[in-house]
């Protein structure tokens, strides 16, 4: 037993503590100009990275700028004006990036925007209207697109979370010459919340057939577009799909109310867009579940199928607002708050809901309030984090996930041998190795395999458990 008991002591050690390098490609906030606050997603062209930031710069309202993977490189490309807001995750075509600024444009109700990756070119070609005094919080075609864009290559697609003829918001199409800009959906109203108007935009959280409030990015899968709505619906938000000429308007998912304490069954408030693998969606939601913060879940695109993978409790992180990157089987993202500095976490959990583990606890120090989605390179996540950091004013930064021993059901003897699942990010290659002596440690290697990002298990054929020499594993990648 003594094998057994040392073995189990470094394995709950390794899964306790996944084994991560955190680096910091550029701190925001030293340099005005550079700009503070990177609130989007990244674009990824060649080995460089693209993002925005709300504000700074040498007009005060922001920046677009560029980084390389290694942290070199840093640039300006644009200092924005006018009291625009960039939000929402860019889409790279060629060398040119689009994307969604919140406020701005002719009539202050946002925009979508072009620029060239060398700096050029930046154009707002198309400009949301202003709403209509006469119907508070309404107008023709939307306002304040807020979930960034998707494109087939020549149409752009996105979500305005305010507007529309019910001013419950919208989902547009625009070509990416500015050409035949199209609302294909506008949301109902929605009844029984309070009314309150805000800088002329009306706010009820109230119920509805269809979902109101679009917040996340839509999800394009051939001529079908997936997307999340944070309210409307019978309570709290909505998964829809619908064909990309408008038609077919489908709601797979309604979540459902909560009790007084915030919690329910399945989450509340789908803040964060979906992501698609096979006929599965995934997503979080901002609220609800087991303990009010939050939960992961998937659904099948028929609308059936659906599972609660995960409830989040406070050492978890809370309110989990980004949408989730997958890789093989396992799920990646973020929280807004909570973990170990209440500053939010970066988390993985596999699509079947085993294997919950914080990769990493965010702090003032290295930055938090991430957002997400990833950028996946190697076996490292690139992302934004828009406050903290050295400077204060958000980081850019990598984080290269490593290999890693799971503390699961697989582990222990079987048929007299030990083992265990182990996984990583796929494409990567990991070497696990036995040792009898950590203090004089002599690594033995046993077996290597290509990770394909879900578990994988390994069985220990020289074990024996009457061996009576203790035995200590690692996994690592060369």
């Amino acid at each position: 037993m003594k094998t057994i008991v040392w073995t189990l002591m470094l394995v709950l050690s390794a899964a306790s503590v996944p084994a991560q390098v955190y680096n910091t490609l550029h701190s925001f906030g030293s340099v005005y100009r550079d700009g503070t606050g990177p609130l989007t997603g990244l674009a990824l062209h060649g080995n460089t990275l693209y993002g925005t930031t709300v504000s700074g710069g040498t007009n005060y309202n922001g920046t677009v700028f560029k980084v390389n993977t290694d942290g070199t490189g840093y640039a300006t490309l644009l200092s924005l004006s006018n009291s625009v807001v960039p939000e929402g995750d860019m889409v790279l075509i060629g060398t040119t990036i689009f994307g969604t600024m919140f406020t701005g444009g002719s009539a202050n109700g946002g925009s979508v925007f072009k620029i060239n990756t060398d700096g050029s070119g930046y154009a707002e070609f198309y400009s949301f209207s202003d709403m209509m005094p006469s119907f508070p919080g309404t107008n023709s075609d939307g306002n304040r697109p807020q979930g960034g864009l998707v494109t087939d290559g020549s149409t752009l697609y996105g979500t305005t979370t305010y507007g529309g003829t019910n001013g419950n918001g919208t989902v547009f199409r625009i070509n990416t010459d500015g050409s035949r800009f199209a609302v294909i959906k506008t949301f109902s109203p929605t009844f029984l919340g309070t009314n309150n108007v805000s800088n002329n935009i009306l706010i009820n959280s109230g119920t509805n057939g269809d979902g109101a409030r679009p917040t996340g990015r839509l999800v394009l899968d051939g001529n079908t577009l997936y997307g999340t709505t944070f309210h409307g619906g019978t309570s709290n938000g909505v998964v829809f799909a619908m064909q990309t000429d408008g038609s077919g308007y489908t709601v797979l998912k309604y979540f459902p109310g909560l009790t007084g304490v915030g919690t329910n069954g399945d989450g509340a408030g789908p803040y964060a867009g979906l992501t698609l693998r096979g006929d599965t969606l995934y997503g979080v939601t901002d609220g609800g579940g087991a303990w009010s913060y939050g939960t992961v879940y998937g659904l099948k695109t028929n609308s059936t199928g659906f599972a609660k993978l995960h409830d989040f409790q406070f050492g978890d992180g809370t309110y989990p607002i980004g949408s989730l990157f997958l890789d093989g089987g396992t799920l990646y993202g973020t929280t807004q708050a909570g973990g170990a500095s209440n500053r939010g976490t970066i988390f993985m959990v596999l699509t079947n809901g085993a294997d919950f583990t914080v990769l990493r606890n965010l702090d003032v120090n290295s930055g938090y309030d991430c957002k997400p989605p990833f950028i996946l390179i190697g076996s490292t996540f690139y992302g934004a984090a828009a406050a903290g950091g050295t400077n204060g004013g958000g980081a850019i930064f990598g984080l290269a996930v490593l290999p890693q021993i799971m503390n699961d059901g697989n582990f222990g003897i079987r048929s007299g041998a030990f083992g265990f699942d182990f996984t990583g990010i796929s494409r990567q290659t990991g070497i696990i190795e036995r040792c009898t002596n950590l203090a004089q440690p002599a690594w033995s290697p046993l077996q290597t395999n290509l990770l394909t990002g879900a578990p994988q298990y390994f069985f220990d054929a020289q074990f024996s458990q009457d061996q009576g020499a203790d035995g200590f594993y690692r996994i690592r990648s060369p």
